[in-house]
């Protein structure tokens, strides 16, 4: 006879959130004047200024930079979906001259020397951490992943629409965007401290009542 045992959901252990890393506005400014080589730029570049996973710069190819309509075709992305994502106009210069530098590519943009194959994840990777370096970023753990993580959170803070943030990143489900309102300034918000409130209606109250602040003093 077989017996269905029906254990509680409790004794299951919860999945942590953790929230992902993020470098500020400024330690993005930082990286970019840091003095990165050319091939360094532009993998930077893709990864916060379109939002790419690194496994897409890896297979970004020539033909997907549509630089007419200024935007990047990501070709069989993760669930094996095409997507469309921004092309900064700044980087689009970048990506010519390393086009050319590179010997102008037939297929993908960046070829290992050896193979003329589309770079390997671990290769690319060593790219960006040598770009973090540069920019003394070596000690904070951050990762290609991190930058497309404050791609996602630095648009969210300008006012974008998490649905154009997701259709972006080529999300499938609109639950994982929303871990970037997480990462939303406060201010962004429109959050404001009790104590700030307080304090400011205080003040409001004082200039209205400059007697009431004399009283208050003596």
């Amino acid at each position: 006879m077989k017996i269905n045992y029906i254990v509680p959901s409790n004794l299951y252990p919860k999945k942590q959130f953790v929230l992902p890393n993020i470098m500020s506005e400024m330690e993005v400014a930082k990286l970019f004047e840091s003095g990165l080589s050319l091939k360094e730029y532009c993998v930077v570049g893709l990864l916060y200024g379109c939002g790419m996973r690194i496994s897409e710069v890896c297979n970004l190819r020539v033909k997907d930079i549509e630089s007419a309509d200024g935007r990047i075709k990501v070709s069989q992305g993760k669930g094996a979906k095409d997507r469309y994502t921004l092309l900064p106009h700044h980087l689009l210069d970048k990506l010519r001259s390393f086009y050319v530098s590179a010997g102008r590519p037939k297929e993908y943009l960046f070829t290992s020397d050896q193979t003329n194959r589309a770079y390997c994840v671990r290769s690319m990777q060593v790219v960006v951490n040598g770009a973090m370096a540069k920019a003394g970023f070596a000690e904070r753990s951050y990762t290609a992943h991190t930058l497309r993580h404050s791609f996602a959170t630095h648009m969210l803070n300008s006012g974008a629409n998490i649905h154009v943030i997701k259709t972006l990143l080529g999300h499938a489900k609109l639950e994982t965007t929303m871990i970037y309102l997480h990462l939303q300034k406060h201010t962004q918000l429109g959050i404001i401290s009790p104590l700030d409130q307080l304090l400011a209606s205080q003040n409001d109250t004082t200039k209205d009542n400059p007697e009431r602040s004399t009283d208050a003093r003596t």
